[in-house]
């Protein structure tokens, strides 16, 4: 932006000195045309203005940002406590807790929130989900919202929606797509869900594709389906998540399926 605006005040000085010596009608003709070069200028200087605002918050924001096959923990500015799940971004602003409170969720996190006068923000898309201090799970993964409460009061909301947001207390959970409206929350079924924070998958009526998908995430491996077929299959159970052989050995026998290693992925038949 310095650059352009330099060249901005060379390109006028050089046409004030133009104007000085040239002929009045030549004065006349040059007042009202600019030149190639100038409406460069004028063009990019008019750019910079429009995307310099959204650059400069993308070149300021604080990430975190986990891999397939790794969790991570920290702490907030506002000492508010937050676990990652694998393969899973979340972003803030430098100014979050003296301003807002706000973060900004891909993948999966489980919050445990400290009490303040902002409230806590979690933001997905056109998806919210608003707090003031409590224990909760967001997963959002290939347009699926999942919201889970261990303590305290959640509220979901669409920005595309007229309805009223959805309240959620604790031992309640949430799950819609992110194009929809969220629909009415039901009793968390599972003591210890969500399960990845206690080294365990949960699956109550899974298809058999979304689970290979977690225990890729999990474990940062490939695993493929041999047929079509086979991605009908539902998953219910709770598996011991920190071993892969564990893992693909009793998913084996909840579906009564074979699974082989080769070419460096899993296949089920």
């Amino acid at each position: 932006t310095n650059n352009s605006w330099m060249q901005m005040e060379q390109l006028i000085e050089i046409e004030e000195t133009k104007k000085k010596y040239a002929p009045k009608k030549e004065v006349l003709r040059q007042r009202f045309q600019f030149s190639p070069r100038f409406s460069f200028v004028f063009a990019t200087m008019l750019i910079l203005m429009v995307v310099s605002q959204p650059i400069y918050k993308w070149m300021i924001t604080e990430s975190i940002t986990t891999k397939r096959g790794e969790q991570a923990s920290f702490s907030l500015p506002d000492e508010s406590e937050v676990r990652l799940n694998a393969d899973t971004k979340l972003t803030y602003l430098p100014s979050f807790n003296e301003q807002s409170r706000v973060v900004t969720l891909n993948g999966e996190a489980y919050f445990d929130v400290r009490s303040s006068s902002h409230p806590f923000i979690v933001q997905h898309n056109n998806v919210s989900i608003q707090v003031v201090g409590t224990k909760f799970n967001v997963k959002t993964i290939d347009e699926e919202i999942e919201v889970a409460v261990n303590e305290g009061i959640v509220l979901v909301s669409h920005k595309q929606t007229d309805g009223d947001p959805v309240r959620l207390t604790k031992g309640q959970i949430i799950s819609f797509n992110e194009n929809e409206s969220p629909g009415l929350p039901e009793s968390i079924q599972y003591e210890e869900y969500p399960g990845w924070i206690h080294k365990k998958f949960i699956f109550d009526q899974e298809n058999l594709g979304i689970v290979c998908k977690e225990i890729e995430r999990k474990f940062d491996v490939r695993i493929q389906l041999e047929s079509d077929a086979l991605e009908t299959i539902t998953v219910t159970g709770i598996m011991d998540a920190q071993n892969l052989n564990s893992v693909l050995h009793t998913l084996s026998s909840l579906t009564n399926r074979p699974y082989k290693f080769d070419n460096k992925r899993y296949t089920f038949y």
